[in-house]
């Protein structure tokens, strides 16, 4: 893994568990990232859905563990797949499109975010194009749309 995808990774991680930092003295305004949620309703079918992200800062997520991984640049994983825990996965390079087992779809490019908690069900596809991602795992009580709120 090269060293400004690992530095793309940090600072995507520490943008989900709410800090921040700037080597300049300035601000940089930057492009708000986008959130997606993924989850399974009670018939088992996965769903797709934006979350807007409230423009205050979000708090810091204790209990948050980092995992890289996923598929090799290019692949596809185009059957139906649950994701293995509730998590966040940030786009750090390439591209990764989404589609929900109801049909919904979602393009996520570099800083995009989703939430993935449709860990049972019908699950969800990916097509990753240079794409690479790296997975924050979230305590069981964490909930999603109160974070993207900024509570």
């Amino acid at each position: 893994m090269n060293r400004q995808l690992i530095g793309l990774g940090i600072t995507s991680a520490l943008l989900v568990t709410g800090m921040a930092f700037s080597q300049t003295k300035k601000a940089i305004p930057s492009p708000q990232p986008h959130l997606f949620h993924l989850w399974t309703d009670a018939k088992g079918d996965t769903h797709l859905e934006e979350l807007k992200l409230a423009n205050n800062r979000r708090a810091a997520i204790p209990g948050v563990t980092l995992n890289f991984s996923g598929l090799p640049a290019g692949e596809r994983a185009a059957l139906l797949h649950n994701a293995p825990a509730r998590q966040f996965a940030v786009t750090v390079s390439g591209q990764i499109d989404v589609e929900a087992s109801d049909g919904t779809r979602a393009h996520l490019n570099v800083g995009d975010m989703a939430f993935l908690e449709d860990t049972t069900g019908k699950g969800h596809k990916t097509l990753e194009e240079g794409a690479g991602s790296i997975f924050l795992r979230v305590p069981d009580n964490f909930d999603i749309k109160a974070w993207a709120r900024g509570e």
